[in-house]
């Protein structure tokens, strides 16, 4: 049976409308299984724990990217284990990346249980799939979850963004790639992904390569900025003022301290060191994967 750990809260608490439809979609596919829901902060990661204590091999994170990181850092050290994801909006970027767009076809997906090892960042003691960011992006982090609601809810999504596009200061930072070179600059945003999972797309990117990708975007024209700011990391690749590093290892300080997003939750702040972790992931994917 499958473990199914739900976050009521992502996509602006849309599993509370789908959530007959998912659980009759599920038994008609015969992978029905247990359901749990968080109640407040913390209770996804204890969740998630208690369904590998009572020794479910799939574990299901219903929710947004940071849900899914909470219940992947709870299973990762079980190597039966294998994660599901059900995106409750269309802003999830892990399960974009997994092939998967939306909860309907994440059930086709996890009936078929195609389960792939993968690998994962680490960023102290926390592992993470896709993607640590610097800069910009935690800034606008809480942002994010709003432009899943409603329509006053999307109206203060853009409201905030703009202001915040508009008001943003970079920050000064050092990187220093795998203990040997080192680079200083007043950035924007540095996008550091996990290449197997990159979300910036360009060809000078390297997927697969057990090496983190290291996007420094130092400089935001005027006219990109809001361009920017809508379409996340994914349009970093568009602009001119970035530098792209390969590294299985990226330390990075700051003048002062900012928060560091992981999987596009702010949970950290710097200084951080991210590298290739030790272990990996048993995910199941759709045969549309776009790694």
């Amino acid at each position: 049976m499958y473990y199914y750990v739900v976050n009521p809260a992502s996509g602006g608490g849309k599993i509370n409308k789908i959530q007959d439809r998912l659980k009759d979609r599920l038994k008609r596919l015969g992978i029905m299984g247990e359901f749990v829901k968080s109640t407040g902060p913390g209770d996804v990661a204890k969740l998630a724990k208690l369904g590998v204590e009572k020794g479910f091999k799939t574990i299901v994170a219903v929710g947004g990217d940071s849900t899914i990181n909470e219940v992947m850092n709870s299973v990762i050290d079980n190597e039966k284990v294998a994660l599901g994801v059900i995106p409750t909006s269309n802003t999830n970027e892990l399960a974009s990346i997994l092939g998967i767009t939306d909860w309907y076809g994440a059930t086709a997906v996890l009936a078929a249980r195609k389960v792939e090892e993968v690998d994962l960042g680490q960023i102290g003691n926390r592992f993470f799939v896709t993607s640590v960011s610097v800069g910009f992006e935690p800034r606008v982090a809480g942002l994010k979850a709003l432009a899943a609601g409603n329509l006053p809810t999307k109206i203060r999504y853009h409201l905030g963004m703009f202001k915040e596009s508009t008001t943003y200061k970079p920050v000064s930072a050092k990187l220093r790639f795998d203990g040997n070179y080192e680079v200083e600059a007043e950035c924007f945003n540095i996008i550091i992904s996990n290449a197997q999972f990159s979300a910036v797309k360009a060809a000078k990117l390297k997927r697969g390569d057990s090496l983190l990708d290291t996007v420094v975007i130092t400089k935001i024209p005027p006219s990109k900025m809001l361009k920017y700011s809508y379409l996340s990391d994914t349009s970093a690749i568009e602009l001119p003022k970035i530098s792209v590093f390969h590294s299985k290892k990226i330390e990075i300080t700051t003048r002062e301290p900012v928060d560091v997003s992981v999987d596009g939750q702010v949970a950290a702040k710097t200084p951080i060191v991210a590298k290739i972790a030790d272990k990996k992931l048993r995910v199941i994917v759709s045969r549309k994967r776009k790694f």
